[in-house]
């Protein structure tokens, strides 16, 4: 996304304007990871690795899922009619080309509203969900996306909380993988982080206390557990061989 093609929704501009629901290569879900949040890591768990890389402009390193082993590969996409091979999907892929963004008022009161990157090949004026109604108002699908849009403005301060926390208990170690195709060719992930069980094991009570009544803990232990998905990606990396 870049900062010229973000607009504020409106249904004047946007009246005629649909949104695709597949997910695709060619609709720009070919991505290798992407940030997620502590209220989905126990739904996400069973099925993606989450681990944790730095990202620019954060001090602390942030949580994301692994879908694929290379730049630009996204496993979990297929041919079928919604173009992805499980039900539990990240929710920054379900929300698309949506964004909350923030505007003034002429009074100088800042408030949320929903912008969109007006190039995202995932809209268009021929095919897809219409965003309004003949009569303006939200279609069920904007209605959808404006809900998966507040559910991550109302995880985001938690996440990042929790990255800080992790990152100022020393929770967080660098994590490499190396695996071996069915065709003999060697991988190896390097650049991604992950939360250091030793050290978690060792933390005093007080300290585990605190981490729970935050609701840190059970993210923590998602994260941990979601660490023997790599398999998963490794056989649909295979399959694709």
């Amino acid at each position: 996304m870049t900062q010229e093609h973000l607009a504020k929704l409106n249904s004047i501009d946007h009246a005629s304007l649909r949104m695709a629901r597949k997910y695709s290569e060619g609709l720009g879900d070919n991505l290798m990871t992407c940030l997620v949040f502590t209220t989905e890591m126990r739904t996400l768990q069973g099925t993606y690795p989450l681990l944790m890389q730095q990202i620019e402009g954060h001090p602390a390193p942030l949580p994301l899922a692994l879908l694929g082993l290379q730049k630009n590969e996204n496993l979990f996409l297929d041919e079928s009619d919604l173009g992805w091979k499980t039900e539990t999907i990240p929710l920054m892929m379900q929300k698309g080309p949506f964004y909350i963004a923030k505007e003034q008022d002429a009074t100088g009161v800042t408030r949320n509203v929903i912008a969109l990157d007006e190039s995202h090949p995932k809209l268009s004026l021929e095919s897809g969900e219409r965003l309004f109604s003949d009569a303006g108002g939200y279609s069920d699908h904007l209605e959808r996306i404006i809900g998966l849009l507040e559910t991550i403005e109302a995880s985001h301060p938690h996440t990042l909380e929790f990255s800080a926390t992790l990152d100022e208990l020393g929770l967080i170690t660098p994590l490499d993988f190396k695996c071996t195709l069915n065709d003999g060719s060697a991988h190896t992930l390097t650049g991604f982080l992950g939360v250091d069980e030793e050290r978690l094991q060792r933390l005093p009570e007080d300290t585990l206390s605190s981490l729970h009544q935050k609701g840190f803990l059970l993210p923590l232990f998602m994260m941990l557990a979601s660490q023997s998905q790599v398999s998963r990606l490794l056989a649909l990396k295979n399959d694709k061989l």
